[in-house]
């Protein structure tokens, strides 16, 4: 009698981790598409933010006497 019992609370408890896992699977399947695509704009504003860096730095390291001294290993000793 108490094996038919244990069968059943392993059959309820596996059904009911099936259907949470689905449950959580499918909400993550609805909404994840909705957060990438919210995103792509953002990391494209980013990306052109440093583009805008990277070329104020470069201009700012030709410009003559930049004040840019470089200090690295194997730099110019000046």
């Amino acid at each position: 009698m108490w094996g038919m019992d244990l069968l059943w609370v392993i059959f309820l408890a596996m059904a009911m981790f099936f259907i949470i896992s689905i449950a959580a699977l499918t909400v993550l399947w609805i909404a994840l598409p909705f957060s990438l695509f919210g995103i792509k704009d953002l990391l494209r504003g980013i990306l052109e933010e440093q583009r805008k860096t990277n070329k104020l730095i470069r201009d700012f390291k030709n410009e003559e006497g930049g004040g840019v001294k470089d200090i690295s290993p194997g730099g110019s000793k000046d």
